[in-house]
């Protein structure tokens, strides 16, 4: 096939597709300003992909092979049989990134059946769209678990000062200058500082935070514990209110590098920034339940973001990198 046909979404109203749709942009409402563009790359990618698959004659050979004879003959002209209709096939996406290609009927407008797309056999090209979709995805996903984290911490904060706040937001707004660059080699010098500033100010963050944790680690648990060797009330807030801070410092400074790696078309280092950010939480939090536990506990925020939130930003992480072999789908019933 020579040339694809391709359409948009308003051509046709997408009915019982429960946890889909048609552009990833949607399922991302939360994300913080540095994070707005991997949505956007998302959509972009997602509509490459869509190019791609209805180009491929390997799609199209599963389309015809899956799709009984009468269906088609339903609901597409003889001539439309021999390409891909407009409006007939249309990909869509789950927040996860799975992808379901499904079959319209134009005049009802309904969705009467879907194409297996394991069935289709990946090119090189498709593949790395797949993984660069995947990446954008995942990235948008853990972005947003932070954000949420963020504005658990924010609630408690009520804008209170903090110099560990200030060298994070002084990276993210470096990010942001940094995006608005026109000369190509300066903007890449600029991220490159970013991701420099963000990997000096994280490490130095992570050092004071294991500290800190370490201090409420060794607090004892029982009420004569507390009593006979315990720290007073005071102390013991002032240094959850250091782990606060340092938590959406490095919340922020972890972001702003991989994000500016991504900018960089460096994808394999925005992943290596953000695995080394989940080692650090899992390894300084995670790793005793009875710690984050204990920190919901001194923690007045209401939201129990360090049981609840911070292991949803390890698990995304661990998932990165997403190397597909085929693209993840789901049988419509």
């Amino acid at each position: 096939m020579d040339e694809a046909l391709f359409f948009g979404e308003d051509d046709f109203d997408i009915l019982d597709i429960d946890g889909y749709e048609l552009k990833p942009s949607s399922f991302f409402n939360k994300l913080p300003e540095i994070a707005q563009p991997l949505a956007k790359n998302a959509n972009k990618i997602l509509s490459e992909v869509e190019k791609m698959l209805y180009s491929a004659p390997a799609f199209i050979h599963v389309v015809q092979s899956s799709i009984p004879e009468e269906v088609f003959q339903a609901i597409l002209s003889p001539e439309q049989r021999e390409q891909i209709a407009q409006g007939v096939l249309k990909l869509m996406t789950k927040k996860d990134g799975s992808l379901l290609a499904v079959l319209v009927d134009t005049n009802t407008n309904k969705v009467i059946g879907n194409v297996p797309l394991k069935s289709v056999k990946l090119t090189p090209e498709l593949n790395k769209a797949l993984a660069d979709y995947s990446s954008q995805i995942q990235m948008a996903q853990i972005a947003e678990e932070i954000q949420n984290v963020q504005y658990a911490i924010e609630d408690v904060r009520k804008g209170q000062e903090s110099d560990r706040l200030a060298i994070a937001y002084s990276c993210q707004q470096k990010l942001l200058q940094a995006r608005e660059i026109s000369d190509p080699n300066i903007r890449t010098m600029m991220l490159l500082q970013v991701i420099s500033d963000a990997e000096d100010s994280r490490n130095l963050l992570m050092l004071s935070q294991k500290s800190n944790v370490n201090f409420i680690k060794e607090q004892p648990d029982s009420t004569w514990g507390k009593l006979l060797k315990g720290d007073k009330p005071d102390k013991i807030e002032a240094r959850m209110n250091e782990i606060r801070d340092g938590l959406a410092a490095v919340n922020i400074v972890s972001l702003s590098a991989a994000i500016a790696y991504n900018e960089l078309g460096e994808k394999k280092a925005a992943q290596k920034s953000l695995d080394y950010f989940g080692k650090f939480i899992n390894e300084t939090y995670l790793s005793s339940q009875e710690l984050v536990e204990r920190l919901d506990l001194l923690d007045p925020s209401p939201t129990n973001y360090w049981t609840k939130e911070l292991p949803k930003i390890e698990t995304s992480i661990m998932k990165l990198p997403n190397k597909p072999d085929y693209i993840e789908t789901e049988v419509l019933e």
